[in-house]
């Protein structure tokens, strides 16, 4: 599955000229004269409505009509972070911990940005992540994901024998992130030139793009026509990878960029250029970043016009005039889209990675509207 980190900025390619046709008014509304719920509420809406998809499907979330066991993993750690039905994410961890081979792999090789996933899935629900559904090596994701780590070459530090070219820093990060969340030590020579891989691939602006092969040549300006240079993507799981142990490289450089590239309407876009219309992954993202770096998306500096992230990222979740109430949608569609919905649902609740462990585990009423 090392292709669902390494399409990621193909997808958004297929996407990016729909964004400006999709009209946002009124899709999440509540109705006429209902109270506007909270961000903490929203978070737990749509992880209601990703635990409903789990239990309707058997402890796994379907995307295009296939199971998703990565995005299962994703939505475990929102579900978590928003404390809504464990008996969901205890349903979705069983079903991880019976598809830990092809379903985390690339052919044969280990994904990093996979294992990542499912080891902050595990840690967030109470999990053994050394002990994943048994006590073969197999079930030890940690060793696993560290296992991943290039000792050599110009590379060295990366985790993952794929290439980065598309997901380098993004999968950097979540890998950093879930070693962090179960205790790997500091002084762990992978953790360390993992931490180096990453802070050298930091543009002199403070933003990250995908992937730089000579970290010697400066990035290249972002170019959403030519789908080039950093995004907030990899900007953002930079940031949490590398501040979960502590580290803020051009922490002076990190926001103000950020804030340069905010859309009119309070979001982010995924390449990181101004004037670009926003979308929920991308905003969401971001509000981790900006969590991560020890600020609040609710600051006066992150106020656009009338729109805050948090408020750029509630317009694209549904209201109560839709069958997929409490989903996030992605422009080009109404419908409740998979991969928007996990990934909006941690920064809703106002989680960066790792999100800890949570016991809290109410549902949310089905008609709150």
């Amino acid at each position: 599955m090392g292709s669902h980190f390494g399409a990621r900025r193909g997808l958004r390619a297929l996407v990016v000229s729909t964004i400006m046709s999709v009209a946002l008014t009124g899709v999440a509304g509540s109705g006429a004269g209902a109270a506007v719920p909270t961000n903490v509420q929203r978070a737990q809406q749509s992880a209601q409505w990703l635990a409903d998809q789990i239990k309707l499907h058997g402890g796994v979330l379907q995307n295009f009509g296939k199971a998703d066991p990565i995005d299962t993993a994703y939505a475990v750690i929102g579900i978590r972070g928003a404390g809504v039905d464990r008996a969901a994410a205890n349903l979705a961890t069983s079903y991880l911990k019976k598809h830990i081979g092809a379903e985390i792999q690339t052919g044969s090789h280990d994904s990093p940005g996979a294992l990542a996933e499912y080891i902050m899935a595990a840690t967030a629900n109470g999990e053994d992540a050394r002990h994943f559904g048994g006590n073969a090596a197999k079930n030890n994701l940690v060793t696993r994901l560290l296992a991943t780590a290039r000792t050599k070459g110009a590379d060295k530090g990366l985790f993952g024998v794929q290439a980065p070219t598309f997901d380098g820093a993004f999968r950097q990060g979540l890998t950093l992130a879930a070693l962090k969340a179960v205790h790997v030590a500091a002084s762990d020579a992978r953790v360390q030139a993992g931490i180096v891989w990453l802070t050298k691939q930091q543009c002199a602006n403070g933003m990250w793009q995908a992937y730089r092969a000579n970290t010697a040549t400066a990035c290249p300006p972002a170019d959403p026509a030519a789908f080039r240079g950093p995004d907030t993507n990899s900007i953002s799981l930079a940031v949490q990878g590398l501040a979960a142990w502590g580290k803020f490289p051009r922490a002076t450089s990190v926001l103000p960029a950020l804030r340069s590239i905010q859309s009119p309407d309070g979001g982010f876009p995924y390449v990181a250029a101004p004037n670009q219309a926003s979308d929920p992954d991308s905003t969401a993202l971001v509000i981790q970043a900006i969590l991560a770096e020890n600020n609040s998306p609710n600051a006066s500096i992150w106020t656009k016009g009338r729109g805050t992230p948090y408020a750029a990222l509630a317009s694209y979740q549904l209201g109560c005039t839709s069958r997929d109430f409490g989903a996030f949608f992605y422009p080009g569609s109404t419908a409740g889209n998979v991969f928007a919905t996990v990934q909006s649902v941690p920064a809703m609740a106002g989680k960066k990675f790792p999100v800890p462990l949570s016991t809290a585990s109410i549902i949310v009423p089905l008609t709150p509207c």
